[in-house]
């Protein structure tokens, strides 16, 4: 699918577990690859839904750095502390809106 991300357009894909991309050498692999130049992302297929979910995550926090032209010290960090914690922190973010309600919305006026 082809998704846009600032003035960019991505192509996201579930990507075979065997791919040689997804296992560059035999002592490591990835569950998700952000490829700048082709502005690829791709993530592994046959994960459960958590870790694809985390890793989708992880690789868009990538593409949005690219997108927007930031460069971050500690980037590889920051997306598995997004991947890992995103959700919840949005989760929480729409509770707390919903609670305040009308309030939060009064005070942009």
């Amino acid at each position: 699918m082809k998704i846009k991300i600032h003035n960019d357009v991505w192509k996201v894909k579930l990507v075979d577990a065997n791919a040689k991309k997804m296992n560059p050498d035999p002592n490591s692999y990835n569950f998700g690859l952000t490829e700048y130049k082709e502005l690829l992302i791709s993530i592994m297929d046959g994960r459960s839904e958590s870790v694809t979910r985390s890793t989708l995550i992880h690789e868009l926090v990538h593409a949005f750095l690219f997108s927007y032209g930031h460069t971050v010290e500690g980037e590889e960090a920051m997306c598995d502390f997004f991947g890992v914690h995103g959700d919840e922190i949005i989760d929480l973010t729409d509770q707390i809106i919903e609670r305040w309600g009308d309030r939060c919305l009064q005070s942009k006026k």
